[in-house]
Parts: structure tokens; C-alpha cells; sequence
């Protein structure tokens, strides 16, 4: 299921190599992108990540994401739109503002067959293959360190730009993490952040109307939980697409454990699209990046996953129960309720949970209504 949004005015300042790359990529023809150099104006985000062992070797996955800085400019049918759902009067100028703020962020262009070099503190220099059709390039590569990291510390990564980049400089962190130990999987909207993502207007009030917010309970309980299992692997996972990277990577190092963001690898400009990314296959994306953390990244830690019952992390999670035997020690599952109770009827029923649960042994799979609940599990899990 697509949703073309609608064209964004002032997308007709694609150059020629633009268009071409944007055509080449998504026919496949990707190879025949001309590698570009990082535009002046370009806007450029470095992701956070996680350097793991692979034999003797740090790798990590590098990530960076690139944008028409000017195609964020013209937001005013998106503003519109969501002030209508969301009912703001003319006189909230703040809001309206902040509405506008988000709304660029989400406007953003992509930028097809951008290549970045990126230098590793005490270490040398990696390069990153050509962005593709939604702007991102990925990969996984050895870490060039000249001297053996500090466990448990962040390196710094910072991308080459050319001198007359007009951003100053895009760094990121990268933590290194030990083959053993503890990890913790983390869904992010309706488990530590208030999104509502079972009410579109709500869901459009707390991504473009207010400062994120998190779920009572939760900033407390997860540094507890930092402690309990002495600085584990953490791992935000969300639906959301990438375009909202700054937004959640500042809410998330306001208020939980540091840990690596994980968000959707699309870009929609339209609310129709936001919607779509929170709810549609989440299942299937969910569950492919959980298989490259337990399957390849870090396959002897053990494992916490902790979501919500609004979307389907309860058949994700039990989906990776079975298919890394040993590995997943517990699955917490919060219960979301007044947003929509007709959904949350069906969502939060016995037998919802009856049916993503089966073969998975009871006792290692809770749901609960308020976070205090979980009080002592994580002690009991040391065990």
C-alpha cells in the first residue's frame, strides 16, 4: 500500500543530477549514480550507533541521512491540515509556530546518491556507499581504531564536509558494546513516550504540537533498570520515519538511558504517511532490525523487550521469543487505554494475548497498566 503524498511546492529545484539519481535508484539502476559530494547546503544527520565484536574485530553499522535543506520551506498546506484535525484557533501563534517548526522537519527532501566519509575518533577514516531512494546510507563495516577502545565507552564519529558546508559540523556517538551482558529492546510511541497513536488527532497534537512527553513512571524505572543490569545494551525502536530523528534522539537522551534510536527507514511528507508508518507493517519492521541486533550484532547478550498493546510488539517480540531460543528473558507489555476504546478493547484482550503468545512460556511475558508494577522483575531476572 503507497501513499503518493502530495508534491511539495518548490520541488521543482531538483537539478538535473538529482532527478537522475532519484530516477536511477529507484529503478534499480542505482549503480548508475555519479557519486556526488555533500552539497553546501545539504542537511546531513549522523545516527547514533552500536560498535559490537565480529571475531576480533569492532564493527558497527553507519548510518547518515541527507536532505534539501531549502524543501522545508513551504509547509503551509501540511500546517493547515494538521491545525484543522488537531482544531487550533488563529490566536495560538506559539503552537501554531511549533506546528510549522515539525512540519519542515517532515518536509525535508531527501537526497539520492549523496557519499560521506566519516572519521572515527583515534581511528581512521570510514566511507559510506551513495544514499539511496529515501535519502539514508547504511552500512556495516570494520572500525578503523589506531588503539583498542575503553569498554562500555562512546566514540566520537564526525563526518568530512566540504569547507564551505554552511552547517558546522554533524557529529554522532557510537557505543562500544561487549559480546556478553545484558540488552534492552525498547518500543518508543505509546510504551516511553505519549503518542496515542490509536487517535490520529491526538497522534498529530504530540508530534507537532507539544514537547514530547514520557509516559509516567518510565525516565525512573529505566535507570533503575540501567543499574539492576549494570549498563545494558539499550535499544529504542520505533515506527516513526527518520525524519523525526532530531526530535526523538534529543527526547530520548533527555530522559532514559543512552542507547542506540532505531527508526523507519521511509520518509513521508503527508499526515496520511505518518499514520501509515506507525501502524502499517510495523510487524515486519520491527521484527527484521530485531533479527540483525539478536542475530548478528550482539547474539550472546540476554535480552529485555519491552512494548506497548497498540500496535503489534506482542507478536514481534514473541516472533523473536521463538526464533532465538534462549536469548529473550522477559517481554513487558504496557496496556494502553483511554485513547480509543473500541481498539483497545480488541487490542488489550485476553485473547489478543493468548494468540501472540502461544509457545512462549508464561512466565516470561507480563502486561501491565502502570510501570510500578514492574517493580522487583528486573531484580528477579539477575537471578
Amino acid at each position: 500500500m503507497h501513499h503518493h503524498p502530495a508534491p511539495i511546492p518548490g520541488s521543482n529545484e531538483d537539478s538535473w543530477q538529482d532527478l537522475w539519481n532519484r530516477v536511477t535508484s529507484n529503478v534499480g539502476l542505482g549503480f548508475l549514480n555519479r557519486p556526488t559530494v555533500v552539497d553546501d547546503d545539504d542537511l546531513v544527520w549522523l545516527h547514533a550507533t552500536t560498535a559490537f565484536r565480529r571475531k576480533d574485530q569492532w564493527w558497527a553499522e553507519f548510518n547518515a541521512s541527507f536532505f534539501h535543506d531549502r524543501s522545508g520551506k513551504h509547509p503551509s498546506n501540511l500546517v493547515a491540515e494538521i491545525t484543522s484535525i488537531i482544531g487550533l484557533t488563529d490566536d495560538d501563534k506559539e503552537t501554531r509556530e511549533l506546528v510549522a517548526k515539525r512540519a519542515e522537519l517532515f518536509l525535508r527532501k531527501t537526497v539520492v546518491g549523496r557519499k560521506l566519509n566519516v572519521q572515527v575518533e583515534n581511528g581512521g577514516v570510514v566511507s559510506l556507499p551513495a544514499s539511496g531512494s529515501s535519502g539514508i546510507t547504511a552500512k556495516e563495516l570494520p572500525v578503523p581504531f589506531n588503539a583498542p577502545p575503553r569498554p562500555n565507552s562512546r566514540v566520537k564519529l564526525s563526518a568530512i564536509l566540504p569547507a564551505d558546508f554552511k552547517r558546522g559540523p554533524v557529529r554522532t556517538d557510537m557505543k562500544m558494546v561487549e559480546p556478553e551482558g545484558w540488552a534492552v529492546i525498547s518500543d518508543v510511541d505509546d510504551t516511553i513516550k505519549v503518542t496515542d497513536t490509536l487517535s490520529m488527532k491526538d497522534l498529530l497534537v504530540h508530534t507537532f504540537a507539544e514537547e514530547p512527553r514520557s509516559t509516567p513512571g518510565f525516565p525512573d524505572f529505566y535507570r533503575h533498570l540501567d543499574q539492576v543490569l549494570d549498563q545494558p545494551a539499550w535499544f529504542y525502536l520505533s515506527a516513526s520515519p527518520y525524519n523525526l530523528y532530531p526530535f526523538l534522539l534529543s527526547f530520548l537522551r533527555d530522559n532514559y538511558p543512552y542507547g542506540q534510536p532505531i527508526l523507519r527507514d521511509m520518509s513521508w511528507m503527508s499526515v496520511a504517511g505518518l499514520v501509515a508508518s506507525v501502524s502499517t507493517g510495523t510487524q515486519e519492521y520491527k521484527t527484521m532490525e530485531m533479527r540483525k541486533l539478536i542475530g548478528q550484532w550482539l547474539p550472546k547478550r540476554k535480552y529485555i523487550c519491552i512494548g506497548d498493546s497498540t500496535q503489534t510488539d506482542p507478536e514481534s517480540y514473541a516472533e523473536m521469543y521463538k526464533a532465538f531460543p534462549g536469548t529473550i528473558k522477559a517481554i513487558w507489555i504496557r496496556l494502553v487505554t483511554g485513547v480509543n476504546e473500541a481498539e483497545e478493547a480488541q487490542k488489550n484482550s485476553a485473547e489478543r494475548f493468548k494468540k501472540a503468545f502461544a509457545g512462549v512460556p508464561v512466565e516470561i511475558w507480563k502486561t501491565f497498566h502502570d510501570v510500578g508494577e514492574l517493580a522487583g522483575f528486573a531484580e528477579g531476572l539477575k537471578l
